[in-house]
């Protein structure tokens, strides 16, 4: 019988120096996230689908390695971290009168299609805040990521801030359904100008919506990127969305020039 030496398509052995800097690099991220407050947290490896259903997930179902236990039950190994620590927190700290702050650090895995080029194993570190709706917590988050891309040796980096409440809001006033919601989602995510416009063109939507989703693609910038999208529409919704971006704009502009916010 022929021995396996390879691995599977999409993982990959990680050895010797590699993995001396990966675990070096690991240590100072998680440094970084503890400073600010953060407790660990571990989740299971996998977990039932349902934690990773459409409301709350953040990965396309035909990307999730599944399979069944014992019982019949659909499990899912984790894609990403985010629900199973929020699954976990409403749990034990439901009735935390604090605002609760975890750093996760582990595997995620995800189905990826060959051609993306992606790896189908990864390690993710990360926190996140929950317990705290306040332009204070969204620019306390902004302020870690930044620590943690300077302690990784990175010097020019950018990082786009957006608000999903703004998409949701012109979605729900198109009265899309889920199945178009999801697709325009992932056309804007990727950028895909002729996608949304032939997807929005095939709707029965006012020409002033459909201009507003034509325009996400490219709604990213500075500044100005905030009168450009109050200017695409008068939804309340959306515009609140906008409001709430420009709050934490202003909060980075009126910091100290010593500190990172």
């Amino acid at each position: 019988m022929q021995r396996i030496l390879h691995t599977p398509e999409g993982v990959r052995d990680i050895y010797s120096r590699e993995c001396e800097q990966k675990l070096s690099l690991q240590d100072r991220l998680h440094a970084v996230i503890k400073s600010y407050g953060y407790r660990d947290i571990e989740t299971p490896t996998f977990e039932f689908f349902d934690v990773f259903s459409k409301e709350i997930g953040t990965i396309p179902s035909a990307e999730l390695y599944k399979f069944f236990d014992r019982e019949g039950n659909t499990l899912v190994l984790r894609p990403d971290f985010t629900p199973p620590v929020a699954r976990a927190a409403s749990k034990y700290f439901l009735n935390h009168n604090m605002p609760v702050r975890l750093t996760y650090l582990g595997q995620a895995f995800v189905n990826n299609s060959s051609y993306q080029g992606r790896l189908k194993e990864t390690t993710q570190i990360g926190g996140e805040l929950m317990g705290e709706d306040s332009v204070d917590a969204d620019a306390e988050i902004v302020a870690l990521a930044v620590q943690m891309m300077l302690a990784s040796g990175l010097k020019e980096f950018q990082i786009t801030i957006g608000h999903a409440g703004f998409f949701h809001a012109l979605a729900q006033e198109a009265g899309f359904d889920a199945q178009i919601v999801a697709e325009l989602k992932e056309l804007i995510t990727s950028k895909n100008t002729f996608g949304v416009d032939k997807l929005v063109s095939d709707q029965t939507v006012s020409e002033t919506l459909a201009e507003a989703f034509r325009a996400l693609t490219g709604l990213f910038g500075t500044e100005e990127m905030l009168a450009r999208a109050e200017s695409l529409t008068d939804n309340p919704q959306a515009l609140a969305a906008v409001d709430r971006l420009r709050a934490v704009w202003e909060m980075k502009t009126t910091c100290p020039s010593t500190s990172v916010c």
